[in-house]
């Protein structure tokens, strides 16, 4: 028993420490996003594997409103957990990077 809560400890360190936050100071959009969004949006943006999260191509959102979604969420959107310790200008760049995604 004790090797097997060792094991799993050793696993699960190894896991959770391939993947760092980000640096606070970071302003790349795409690298952002993948970090905060791509989890359930994907990175191509189409989120349809969850039911009720839409895609990315399929939102509405000025890129002001997504900022605001981003940093401090949506009534319609309640199980979108929303990020506050990001800065304003890195939901700016979560959110222009998604502006340049859908025009591709």
């Amino acid at each position: 028993m004790p090797l097997l809560r060792l094991l799993s400890l050793v696993i699960l360190t190894g896991l959770f420490g391939c993947s760092s936050e980000p640096d606070p100071a970071n302003q790349d959009g795409k690298e952002l996003y993948s970090y905060y969004c791509a989890g359930c949006h994907k990175e191509s943006g189409d989120g349809s594997f969850l039911q009720g999260i839409p895609a990315n191509n399929r939102t509405e959102f000025s890129a002001a409103e997504l900022v605001d979604v981003i940093r401090t969420g949506h009534p319609d959107l309640p199980d979108m957990p929303h990020f506050s310790q990001l800065s304003r200008m890195q939901a700016s760049a979560i959110a222009q990077h998604l502006q340049r995604q859908l025009k591709e």
